[in-house]
């Protein structure tokens, strides 16, 4: 019973992680769940649902065809309504029903793609890992399968592609916006940023950039990809802070010398700062602290977590955990784990709390983390 969860929240689950990743793309998503199980998707994990239009259905099983094991009606529909929308790709993916079924997404997917003469794709997903788990998947699938081997023009700026950047992990209240802005006071112009506020168009010309800028864990399997595909180097980290200038000095290194480059610092057994996050995030906004911070990662991927970092999802580790430390960083849902008399910094993560903090969602690029640096 250590991974029940009694007064904090799961993350944002691997059918989210996908649908994000892809959501403006102009590909059919399908979930195959039962009817109104994506409305902890649209209502939770999706601020953009409201706001602009986006193929993703959920397949409406049913009992019987749980039972049964009934594929053909969910062929029948995911080609009728392929027919009808016309989408640029067709994925299909599933829940811990499906999961039970046995579902078997890569042939479906085969199938459909026969039918309908789309580009289809299966996913291993379960409802049961968190939304990076689905995200890297989905990128993955993007740089194997559509980016071209674009012929690259003389540029008098250095063209990025930023890597794993989604809603869940950067909120819709001016991040994206803010990151554009370093770019462009860097003098670096986007080629495409996967995947906010771009196009499918835009993704398979991926291939033009000099650097990749992974901003989160996301993005760091299409990375990898695009490196061993068209050997464009990648850097990890998020321009927070004080690290805004040394991620920029990394890429204009790593445009001139085709090597990878990764920020993170070590972590300390001693920290009096506990931070809990997404990796890439946690390891850049621990640089720019500048301090002996601790990270908790609550996430399956634990990038270059440190001696004295902590690796854990049970709730009963990161009480411990929080309740030695002397400051928290992490989303507000967490104070529920923390004693009064710990001073707590509210930074609150889409993929954790969903809306429910959402007015209170700042801009942490650049300048922006002075906000939370301040009050450590």
């Amino acid at each position: 019973m250590r991974q029940v969860f009694r007064d904090v929240c799961n993350y944002a689950a691997d059918l989210a992680g996908i649908n994000s990743a892809l959501y403006e793309l102009g590909g059919l998503i399908i979930m195959h769940d039962a009817s109104g199980c994506n409305s902890t998707y649209a209502t939770h994990d999706e601020p953009r649902w409201t706001q602009m239009p986006s193929l993703i259905y959920i397949s409406a099983l049913e009992e019987y065809d749980a039972i049964l094991g009934n594929d053909d009606k969910l062929i029948e529909n995911v080609v009728e309504a392929a027919k009808e929308t016309q989408p640029n790709f067709i994925c299909l993916f599933g829940s811990p029903i499906a999961l039970v079924m046995g579902t078997d997404f890569k042939g479906i997917a085969h199938v459909v793609e026969q039918e309908t003469g789309i580009p289809t794709f299966g996913f291993k997903t379960s409802g049961m890992y968190s939304y990076i788990q689905g995200a890297r998947q989905a990128y993955q699938m993007l740089a194997e399968n559509f980016v071209k081997d674009t012929k690259k023009e003389k540029s008098s700026s250095i063209r990025i592609n930023l890597m794993g950047m989604t809603p869940l992990d950067f909120g819709y209240s001016g991040n994206k916006e803010a990151i554009d802005a370093w770019a462009q006071e860097n003098n670096f112009s986007i080629v495409a940023n996967w995947s906010m506020g771009t196009s499918l168009e835009q993704i398979e010309k991926s291939s033009m950039s000099d650097v990749n800028v992974v901003v989160s864990s996301c993005g760091l399997d299409a990375a990898k990809v695009l490196k061993e595909k068209f050997h464009i180097p990648y850097v990890v980290g998020v321009p927070v802070g004080s690290c805004a200038k040394t991620l920029a000095e990394n890429v204009r290194l790593s445009a001139h010398d085709h090597q990878n480059r990764e920020m993170y610092q070590s972590g300390s057994h001693d920290s009096h700062i506990v931070l809990i996050g997404e990796p890439v995030m946690a390891q850049s906004m621990r640089l720019a602290l500048d301090d002996e911070v601790q990270i908790i990662c609550p996430t399956e991927i634990d990038w270059h977590l440190q001696e004295g970092d902590l690796y854990s999802h049970e709730e009963e580790d990161m009480r411990k955990k929080l309740n030695e430390a002397d400051i928290v960083i992490a989303d507000p849902i967490y104070r529920r784990l923390v004693s009064k008399d710990i001073h707590f910094i509210d930074c609150p993560h889409w993929a954790c709390s969903g809306r429910l903090f959402k007015d209170q969602m700042s801009i942490i690029i650049g300048d922006g983390f002075q906000i939370i640096k301040n009050q450590v």
